[in-house]
């Protein structure tokens, strides 16, 4: 399985980094908008979406978003709205996923005291969730990338960060791993691979505030921000577990050798990539 990670992996960063570097806003706007419509496809499944109608309509509900998420591009005011809902969104997802755990360690009873064993469904408030799971995270990569000469580099940095990160936390946790963060979403996920997901980001972060000009004074905001941001992919990461784990599923779809689906691989950018964009326009380092 590692090989084949790393494998899929030294075929695709090469891409990503072509992308970002070479294609015009316009351009990789689109081709970020695939990825997450991809993704969205995989999400339908694990909502419970079975008739191919109702998902292709969903996707192309979810196409129309996006057309509507451009204005947030251009008006600063909505832009400030909707990294902040997506924010917001992702702290009640979290309260979710605990209310999910709650619910799986005290199952419903019967009269005869059995475990009611509550098979999967569609739930509409997926859907809705759907919409700001994948819409802002659109929304603030482009407004980085189209942020002037430091555009690229700020989307490959906000990469790095939360793929370095998770890959922190994979090899903390195989090591020294004990203590389970949510046994009963993400039973493989350990407070000690958190720790390690947050060693790696300090790094980055510093290494980010000499690359961007960071001053002294703002570094320690800036750090904050990155390890928020690495937190904030932790959530996106159980959420997926917990959706997986309702559909009885072990990955989000089977495209991508060694890494599941697309989900799989953008589960923590989708929720990191608005937390990011929000803190670095409270800092005033994107406008």
């Amino acid at each position: 399985m590692l090989k084949q990670r790393l494998i899929t992996a030294a075929i695709l960063i090469p891409l990503v980094v072509w992308g970002v570097f070479s294609l015009p806003t316009y351009t990789l706007s689109l081709v970020f908008a695939a990825i997450l419509a991809a993704g969205a496809w995989e999400w339908t499944a694990l909502m419970g979406l079975s008739s191919m109608l109702a998902r292709i309509f969903y996707i192309l509900t979810l196409i129309l978003m996006f057309a509507l998420g451009s204005w947030a591009v251009i008006n600063h005011v909505m832009l400030y709205i909707v990294m902040g809902l997506a924010a917001s969104w992702w702290i009640g997802a979290l309260i979710w996923i605990q209310r999910y755990s709650h619910h799986v360690a005290h199952p419903d009873t019967d009269i005869g005291g059995k475990a009611i064993i509550h098979a999967p469904q569609m739930k509409w408030h997926f859907g809705l969730a759907g919409i700001l799971v994948f819409i802002p995270p659109w929304v603030a990569l482009v407004v980085m990338h189209d942020e002037g000469t430091f555009g690229p580099y700020w989307v490959l940095f906000i990469l790095i960060l939360i793929w370095g990160a998770d890959s922190g936390a994979y090899f903390a946790g195989r090591r020294w791993g004990k203590r389970k963060l949510a046994p009963l979403v993400s039973p493989g996920k350990t407070w000690e691979g958190v720790l390690g997901a947050c060693a790696v980001t300090i790094l980055l972060a510093i290494i980010g505030s000499l690359v961007f000009n960071i001053s002294r004074a703002g570094l320690l905001a800036f750090i904050l921000l990155c390890l928020a941001t690495t937190l904030f992919s932790v959530v996106g990461d159980l959420l997926e577990s917990m959706l997986k784990r309702q559909a009885g599923v072990k990955d989000s779809g089977h495209l991508l050798p060694g890494h599941g689906g697309v989900l799989d691989r953008i589960d923590s950018l989708v929720s990191g990539l608005p937390v990011f964009v929000l803190g670095l326009l409270l800092q005033g380092l994107v406008s």
